[in-house]
């Protein structure tokens, strides 16, 4: 049977749920509503959308705005924008929250007239809706709300301008930013979170030495301004982020060993070694992987050791990731004992970095190694072995002459599929 189809209890459930959109009670009609939402029941659209324009009862028709949004189905659309004039505020606030996230193109003018509702909570989830609508021209629309002198609304205007990669708005909220350093507040912490976080994500280079500022001084926000500096990708953050290594807090610490691998600051390389020995997994498994984003082989020894013997299930397998940046093809005979390993995350990242090493397609021990793994008993294991094999066959096929380079390449679903199947690892080990 089809994972995407419903078992038999759950098709019940719903059954039974839609009978209960008729039920004489509003509550159990609200309750019906939010239970079909929750089980994304596609067969009570239709229901669902009758209630919205028909029930008396504002928290019924809430509840089936809501359970819209999150069912997702196309057709609701339509009906949503006309629930964005319902005469109850809630009803409003819950049909533009649903066409966000259902990032509804066709809303946007509709969305555009909830920016003048005389509802303080439908104008914030208007904003919202817009960010997520992921048209880009409707960033300038928003650009005034960041002087609007509620917090909220200037939160939320922040997270929607990001959200639409709305560069325009950097020099504003870098401003804005500064305003917040020259008079800190703890009421202004949630603000200047949002901030440093957008201002990341947009990777504006213009707010590093801003960011900078924020690592050096802004109590409860420099860790995240740490990360923003990582994700922004610009050297200059560097001798700051290792000197937060120094730090009292932990949660900075991570968060600077995270940023300066991003940033490949090699000068950094001695200061994150010692991280390999902290007591704290976490420290240790971060550390780790910046290794190995840096290059460091002089790390190489260490990094084997910890891959055999660290006491967590988690850095053992970062270590072998981390082996495959910074190794070569000598240690290959080091690392293939650790297909008999019993940790099956360590099995699934050594199937990456064993092919990462392989400089030669044809490695006889990789592929044999490869080909066992790939007949792992752990399905992600074998998903991530099937993957690596066929790199090592893409990576023949690269070298093989009389290729035509503009020839179209034909749809393989089965190197997409194995490709996709090593994401979950690299989710795992990049936590931190």
């Amino acid at each position: 049977m089809s994972t995407n189809k419903k078992s038999q209890k759950e098709q019940d459930a719903i059954q039974r749920h839609i009978n209960n959109l008729q039920s004489p009670n509003p509550r159990q009609r609200s309750s019906a509503a939010e239970e079909l939402g929750r089980l994304h029941a596609e067969e009570a659209t239709s229901h669902l959308i009758d209630l919205l324009h028909e029930d008396v009862n504002t928290y019924v028709r809430s509840a089936c705005a809501e359970a819209l949004g999150q069912i997702g189905n196309p057709g609701a659309i339509f009906p949503l924008m006309d629930a964005l004039h319902d005469s109850c505020s809630f009803v409003r606030r819950a049909a533009a929250i649903s066409l966000g996230q259902m990032s509804a193109k066709e809303a946007q003018g509709a969305l555009l007239h909830a920016l003048e509702d005389h509802n303080f909570y439908v104008r914030r989830a208007a904003i919202n809706a817009i960010g997520k609508l992921g048209i880009p021209d409707m960033g300038g629309i928003l650009l005034p709300f960041l002087d609007t002198s509620d917090p909220r609304i200037r939160r939320t205007t922040i997270t929607a301008l990001q959200r639409l990669h709305t560069t325009e708005a950097i020099p504003q909220m870098v401003a804005m930013l500064e305003e917040y350093m020259e008079a800190p507040h703890q009421r202004d912490i949630p603000t200047v979170k949002t901030l440093v976080v957008a201002l990341g994500k947009l990777k504006a280079k213009g707010a590093v030495p801003m960011l900078i500022r924020v690592v050096r001084g802004y109590v409860g926000v420099r860790s995240l301004a740490a990360k923003a500096l990582g994700r922004i990708g610009d050297p200059q953050a560097g001798p700051v982020l290792q000197a937060a290594l120094e730090d009292r807090s932990a949660n900075l610490r991570l968060a600077a060993l995270k940023s300066l691998g991003r940033l490949k600051y090699q000068p950094a390389a001695p200061s994150v070694r010692k991280f390999l020995s902290s007591p704290d997994p976490r420290m240790r498994r971060t550390a780790t992987l910046a290794i190995g984003y840096l290059g460091d082989t002089t790390a190489v020894a260490r990094l084997l050791n910890i891959a055999r013997e660290d006491g967590s299930s988690l850095v053992r397998p970062a270590a072998v990731q981390a082996l495959g940046r910074v190794g070569n093809a000598e240690i290959i005979p080091d690392l293939l004992p650790l297909v008999e390993d019993t940790n099956a995350y360590l099995r699934a990242a050594l199937a990456e970095t064993l092919t990462a090493l392989a400089l030669d397609g044809e490695e006889p021990a990789v592929r044999a190694a490869l080909e066992r793994l790939a007949k792992d008993q752990v399905e992600h294991v074998a998903k991530a072995a099937r993957s690596a094999l066929i790199a090592l066959d893409d990576r023949e096929d690269i070298e093989e002459p009389n290729i035509d380079p503009l020839a179209e390449e034909a749809p393989d679903p089965e190197r997409d599929l194995a490709a996709a199947a090593t994401s979950w690892l690299r989710r795992v080990l990049r936590r931190g």
